[in-house]
């Protein structure tokens, strides 16, 4: 049964791609600001500048939403 792709499909229990991503960016106000936030490692508030550098990232990558949080 599993033979077929279309069979597989049917019977696959996850399908996971980067169209069902979300970019989460935290926003601050200010011009060039990269402030860590301590209770999430390697996660940074960013001011609209840097935010829109990393939305363009996120659009190189093929992820097709962001989440803006303050």
């Amino acid at each position: 049964m599993r033979k077929a792709d279309w069979s597989r499909r049917l019977v696959q229990e996850n399908r996971l791609s980067v169209d069902d991503l979300i970019w989460p960016i935290f926003v601050v106000e200010g011009r060039n600001v990269r402030e860590p936030i301590a209770a999430m490692p390697g996660v940074f508030r960013l001011s609209v500048d840097l935010a829109v550098k990393e939305a363009e990232r996120a659009a190189k990558l093929g992820i097709p939403a962001l989440a803006t949080f303050p």
